[in-house]
């Protein structure tokens, strides 16, 4: 029994390699950024929060707008047919919206009619709230592989960073998280639907930003050399020598 549950285990991470491997080498390369262009007197962070709306978003946007900070959010379309009213004042703070798509789906375990029908219908439905069609896009759980997002017209965006306030849900553990890794340049994954995550992120906000720290879209800050930004491709920041990779 041991050595059935052994050789079952070593199949698994097997295959998680060979997902990892044939996702790095079936994605394209494109520009890189250089984070030493900007100065440290503006440094630069993006937040990205996926999974909602949710019952603590509503909290996250008003602290935000009181802070005049802009944020990211990769949306659920089940979830955004619940708040509407939330994604509207969304769109309407000027925060970048994306799609997580309908139900949080695994890329690797649905066909590819199955992946453009959640993007499709969730991107269709916040488009039909906000009066824009989402150009970004979050796959869910970092799953994807160079040839999916070829298929896709959107812009995929990772994370460099993240507290995982998914499984850390202490408020002060994610506040001095954010105080003990932020750096220019990072793209924090964050979730709205976390309770200890919004007071947390906000009371970090204050603080860094008082520490010098700037806090702007995902958007702006992959494209602050002027870059332009392609769908297919999959953008995250990774900090070898200061440069961002698009992997």
């Amino acid at each position: 029994m041991k050595k059935r549950l052994a050789g079952a285990s070593a199949g698994i991470i097997a295959i998680i390699i060979v997902f990892a491997l044939v996702s790095f080498l079936l994605t394209p390369f494109a520009k890189s950024y250089c984070a030493d262009s900007v100065s440290d007197s503006k440094k630069q962070i993006a937040l990205t929060f996926d999974d909602g709306p949710g019952k603590h978003t509503q909290q996250l946007l008003d602290g935000l707008r009181e802070r005049g900070v802009k944020a990211s959010f990769f949306l659920m379309g089940s979830k955004v047919e619940k708040r509407p009213e939330v994604v509207r004042q969304m769109h309407d703070d000027g925060h970048l919206i994306g799609c997580h798509t309908w139900s949080h789906i695994s890329f690797f375990e649905h066909s590819m009619t199955e992946i453009h029908d959640e993007i499709d219908r969730t991107n269709s439905l916040i488009e039909s709230i906000t009066g824009e069609y989402p150009q970004f896009l979050r796959p869910p759980y970092g799953y994807y592989t160079g040839a999916m997002l070829n298929e896709i017209s959107s812009i995929a965006v990772l994370w460099s960073a993240s507290p995982r306030d998914w499984v850390n849900t202490d408020e002060e553990y994610i506040y001095n998280w954010f105080l003990e890794n932020a750096r220019d340049g990072d793209i924090i994954l964050l979730h709205d639907t976390k309770e200890a995550t919004v007071p947390a992120v906000l009371r970090a906000i204050d603080t860094l930003t008082e520490r010098g720290f700037e806090f702007v879209r995902a958007d702006e800050l992959l494209c602050r050399n002027g870059d332009k930004l392609a769908p297919g491709l999959a953008y995250r920041f990774c900090p070898y020598n200061s440069r961002a990779w698009y992997i």
